[in-house]
């Protein structure tokens, strides 16, 4: 196939995809199109390449969200570039490893793979609250193993990282979890 069949079948495809939202949003609908052209971790790294790709005439001023940690030495979730909503939960961008750690005592209750969130960890804290880690690079325990506050449970590259929290059987909101996030960084 030439060169230019490639883009011209590319371009029929993507103003297809575009008409397509545009009619099922206009009756009342959700896209679930565009869900899925606007959420998941492959099409965001496909997203920042392409943005990469184009020149730009200012650099973005970068603001570190942080809060305090004990340690100052060990990276830990304190600080992130962005958070955005994916799934039941939010998707936390890094620009640096870091290390994720216990926030209290508790137990794993899962590791393993997912299909929406990779390589996964489910933990329930003693407090009642069970947070699930999605996007992560290397477990530290296995599932029903006891860990206290401040152990080390996983590692996370640079990129996202899948965050729910549900407390009392309920699901917290994005804005909930960055709450959460600050409480108990502090």
């Amino acid at each position: 196939m030439k060169f230019t069949n490639k883009w011209i079948i590319a371009c029929i495809i993507t103003v297809g995809i575009i008409a397509t939202i545009q009619i099922q949003e206009r009756n009342d609908q959700t896209s679930q199109l565009r869900t899925l052209f606007t959420e998941g971790k492959d099409l965001q790294m496909v997203r920042e390449f392409v943005l990469a790709q184009f020149p730009t005439s200012s650099t973005p001023e970068l603001i570190p969200v942080s809060a305090p940690t004990k340690d100052p030495m060990i990276p830990t979730m304190a600080s992130y570039e962005s958070m955005q909503p994916y799934e039941e939960g939010v998707l936390v961008s890094y620009d640096t490893a870091i290390q994720v750690v216990a926030r209290e005592d508790g137990i794993i209750l899962f590791t393993g793979h997912t299909r929406h969130t990779g390589k996964t960890m489910t933990v329930l804290y003693d407090s009642g609250d069970t947070v699930t880690y999605g996007f992560v690079e290397n477990f530290s325990n296995l599932p029903y193993t006891a860990v206290a506050a401040n152990d080390l449970i996983a590692e996370v590259e640079p990129g996202s990282m899948f965050v729910k929290v549900e407390r009392d059987g309920e699901l917290l909101e994005p804005t909930a979890i960055k709450e959460w996030m600050n409480d108990v960084l502090q």
